[in-house]
Parts: C-alpha cells; structure tokens; sequence
C-alpha cells in the first residue's frame, strides 16, 4: 500500500469511518421488530421471532445504498431472552457487515399495575471496508482496498407502565482505535437512542393505533434525527394486519424533513409479512425520483406462555 495517501482519500476515509460502526436502522422496527432497535426488548413476547429486511434506496441508481438485516430473539427463561442480529450495509464503494449478540433480563416492579422493567448487553462485531477498484479519481488510482474491524458493546433500558414504553439505548460503549492513516478520525462512535410511544387498545373492535418516537443522537458529528410513526392494527383472532405511517427529520438542521415512509404488513398465523416504500423529501431529489423499497419476510415459532406479565 502506498505510504503516503492523498488528502482527498484521507477525508474520504475520515467521513466514512466516522459513520459507521453502527446497526443500520431504516424503518424495519416498525415491522414488529422492535429487538432492531433495543437488546433489551429479546424475549418479550410468547413466541421466538425472526425477521428478514431488505432495504433498497432509489431503485434504479447503481451502487444505490441497500442494507439487509436477518434478526432473531426469544426467551430462554420465564425472565430472560436472547436475540441475534446479522446486518450487512452497502453504500457504493462502502461495505459494512457484523453481527449482534444480546441478552436482557426483565423485572416486574408493580404486577397490579403493569409496571415492568428490562435490562439488555449486546456484544457487536463489525467489519468496514472500502472497494477501491472502481475509483477514477487519478490521485487515487493503485491505492489498495481498506478495511478495518470494531469490537464493542450496546447497553440498554426498558420501562413499559401498562400502554406506555419509554427505551434507553447506549451504543457504541468503547471508543474506537485511530487509523494510522487517518488521524483526524473522531475516536468516539458512542450514540444514543431514545424510543417511546403508546398503544390505544380498543377490545370491542380489536384494533390497536400506536404513536410512538425514534430519537436517535451521534456523538462523533453531532448529527440527531427522530422518526415520527403511528401505526395501526386490526386483529382477527390470532392473526392481523397493519398500515403505518413514518416520517424522519434532521433534527440538527433545523427540524429538515428527510423522507417519509407509507407501511403495510400482516401476521397470518405463524407467517409474517410487511413492505414498505420511503420517498425523499430534501434536496436530493433535484437527483433521483426513485423511492426506496423495504420487505420484510418472519416466522413466529416455539410459542409458549410465560408465568411472569414481564414477557408478556
């Protein structure tokens, strides 16, 4: 590798590290999979759940963003779950790939009145790696591929009082090991996660409608987004469908609204199945009027009650 890179791939390099290291988070939450977001969330539920998205930004652009997550999670014990996560991030000459492990551990704090709290870890193992076989800039051209891996934990809190969830999430404990080649990296990749919202139950009609907020925070830049959703829920028995609406906005520039994200899915009887299409609304439509594409495909499996309202 050469020695001496150039000033223009250095900051290259800077911008993209300083990104990553991350679960990529799009709207695959909102297809019943609140695990994506928080560790602390595995083995709520009566089922063991898995979950595979797909998400493909502006169809029709090559080297367009896409990222694919397959998670699963489920309880090992009347009070414990476990959960994994494997994710893999493409964004032109740019791959990120890892895995999440996790564990959480739940209380109850008021079974009369509902009141109930959960713990999560995630050890995380990512790879970042840039292609440079497709770079036509000529300072750049003969400078070998670059890849680097991270090691790091996630921690998390849960509070659920009745039909109210309010959720923590620290990401990224450690601090990540400067590039030789590269430093005026930020060292910090830490985040941070604020999830909330509410459910309006309605048993004679079996319908559910949930508002709730993603707040999310990066340190190393100083960037912040949050994802205005609402979803609602319409169950027959032991089976539903759902239609649902998210918008994000920049909150570090100015409350910018950067897209918006019309969802449908349902469950019919252990089979899952939502899709979902986000449309631009910043300044990067002036280059593309393509929409982003989101699928999701599960299976609810091993169903088996709990004797604590904490999995519940």
């Amino acid at each position: 590798m050469k020695k001496i890179l150039t000033p223009f791939f250095i900051l290259l390099l800077t911008h993209l590290f300083a990104q990553e290291f991350r679960l990529p988070i799009e709207n695959q939450y909102l297809a019943d999979n609140d695990f994506i977001v928080s560790d602390s969330y595995a083995g709520i539920g009566d089922c063991w759940q898995a979950r595979s998205s797909g998400f493909q930004q502006w169809v029709g652009v090559k080297n367009a963003p896409s990222t694919q997550t397959l998670s699963f999670d489920g309880r090992i014990q009347d009070r414990s779950g476990i959960g994994g996560i494997f994710f893999l991030d493409a964004n032109g000459a740019t791959k990120q790939r890892g895995v999440q492990l996790s564990f959480s551990h739940h209380l109850t704090l008021d079974a009369y009145r509902q009141r109930y709290l959960s713990f999560g870890i995630s050890y995380k193992y990512t790879q970042f790696s840039i292609d440079t076989a497709d770079f036509n800039e000529p300072s750049l051209i003969g400078i070998d591929d670059q890849s680097t891996v991270d090691h790091n934990f996630n921690v998390s809190t849960l509070l659920r009082f009745r039909s109210f969830f309010v959720n923590l999430n620290v990401i990224n404990l450690l601090e990540k090991k400067l590039l030789d080649f590269s430093s005026g990296e930020p060292e910090s990749i830490t985040s941070y996660y604020l999830y909330t919202g509410y459910t309006f139950k309605n048993e004679i009609k079996a319908t559910e409608i949930q508002p709730s907020l993603l707040y999310r925070s990066f340190q190393a830049d100083g960037r912040s987004t949050i994802d205005a959703n609402v979803k609602f829920k319409k169950f027959k028995k032991k089976n539903y469908y759902w239609g649902g609406m998210s918008i994000r906005t920049l909150i570090d520039q100015g409350f910018m609204p950067l897209s918006a994200s019309p969802m449908i899915g349902m469950r019919r009887n252990s089979l899952y199945f939502s899709y979902g299409y986000q449309f631009n609304l910043n300044e990067t439509t002036q280059f593309t009027q393509q929409g982003s594409h989101m699928l999701t495909i599960g299976i609810d499996f091993l169903c088996k009650k709990s004797s604590c309202g904490c999995t519940y």
